[in-house]
Order: C-alpha cells, then sequence, then structure tokens
C-alpha cells in the first residue's frame, strides 16, 4: 500500500534541515495510506506543503484538497533543491584499530573515516549494521589516545535499532574525522554510513595513517 505523508512549513522548506519552520505533520490518518494534517493559518502569510511517501522508490499521483473558512491558494514551487546521499560501507574486523571509547581497560575496535564535504551546509549522518554502532565526528584529526580531544557531536541510538544518527553543520576546506566502534567492544561485522545533504561528501579509511602518527 502506497503510504502518503505531508509536512507543513511557515515561509519556506529547508530540505537540508526539515525540522526548520515546521508547523504540522500529518501521517496515516486513516489506514487507508493517506495522509490528513490540521493547523492554525494566518492570512497574508507564506505556507509550504511538502508531499513525500513512506518509500523512496514510490511514484505516482496524487491530489490535495483543502478545507476552512475561506480560499486556499495552491502553487506548485519548481526547481527546489534535491538532498545528495553518499553511501560508504565498511567492516570492524579482528585487524581494525583499537582504542579505549571511555574509561574501560577494554579497547573497542574503530575505523576512522576523514569527511570532506564540497559544499558547506547541514548534513545528517546515519548508520546501518547488525551491530551495535557508535559514531563521532571530530574536526581537524582524531586522536586515538584522547578520543574527547576535538569531538564534535557524538550518538549511539538515535536512529533506533542500535544505530547512530545525527545532524551537523559542516564548512567546505575543513577535513572532519568520523570515528565509527561499537557498545561492546567485542563487536565486529560490516556497517554503512549514510550521509545526506547539499552535495556529495568525500570519505576515507584513514585508521592505519592515524596508527603510525600517534
Amino acid at each position: 500500500m502506497k503510504t502518503t505523508y505531508a509536512y507543513i512549513y511557515t515561509n519556506y522548506f529547508n530540505p537540508f534541515d526539515i525540522s526548520k519552520n515546521l508547523l504540522s505533520l500529518g501521517e496515516n490518518s486513516d489506514d487507508q495510506g493517506q495522509f490528513q494534517l490540521t493547523a492554525v493559518l494566518q492570512a497574508n502569510m507564506i505556507y509550504v506543503v511538502v508531499i513525500t511517501t513512506s518509500s523512496r522508490n514510490l511514484m505516482g499521483n496524487f491530489s490535495v484538497q483543502g478545507f476552512g473558512p475561506s480560499y486556499i491558494g495552491f502553487n506548485r514551487i519548481l526547481n527546489t533543491p534535491s538532498v545528495v546521499q553518499t553511501v560508504y560501507a565498511s567492516k570492524l574486523a579482528t585487524n581494525s584499530s583499537t582504542y579505549s571509547l571511555d574509561c574501560s581497560s577494554s579497547s573497542s575496535y574503530y575505523e576512522a573515516i576523514q569527511v570532506n564535504v564540497r559544499r558547506s551546509g547541514v548534513y545528517t549522518f546515519f548508520s546501518k549494521s547488525n551491530i551495535d554502532t557508535y559514531g563521532s565526528i571530530y574536526k581537524d584529526y582524531f586522536n586515538p589516545f584522547n578520543p574527547m580531544e576535538n569531538r564534535l557531536l557524538y550518538d549511539d541510538n538515535s536512529c533506533n535499532q542500535r544505530q547512530f544518527g545525527f545532524k551537523i553543520a559542516l564548512e567546505t576546506g575543513i577535513s572532519y574525522i568520523l570515528v565509527v566502534t561499537t557498545n561492546d567492544y567485542r563487536e565486529l561485522g560490516a556497517f554503512s554510513i549514510f550521509v545526506s545533504g547539499p552535495d556529495n561528501v568525500d570519505l576515507k579509511n584513514i585508521s592505519k595513517r592515524l596508527y603510525y602518527n600517534f
């Protein structure tokens, strides 16, 4: 069953920060795969309604009806920007680098990934894996002997199902380091990182280089 979703924004919609200006959202309200939402709107204000689906591969025609005390004018906005997604796949194995994530004496396997953006903006990172992933992002460099140094953000379960996810503003000309590890130091396995933003992102494994530099 095709499921449609709708979001209504005040003034404008930013596809790189979908929570900004969000006024209301509508999901599957009647178990028929169709949305319904209610919002208090003011005259002489611009609102943007965004229609999407429950799956990236769902396409087709749709119609929208609006009801209220007065006429509602709908005008399609053309040439809206699209989010670009970069995918990185790798795995943690017995020959991966190790470090101490916290005060524990046990060492966790990790992979350090250099991140360079081609356009400044807000980027979303999230992982998909069968292992319990933990992600941290650093500015300029990552020191495995002091993992708190230069750390900008970290997360271990925002995306549920034991996966990390976060949103962060990144700038061109600056190197960032994404460190992927696990909550259980014994866990090994494959993982994928999805990065969404205004342009493609260059991702490169630099774990071995870090090992020799520090």
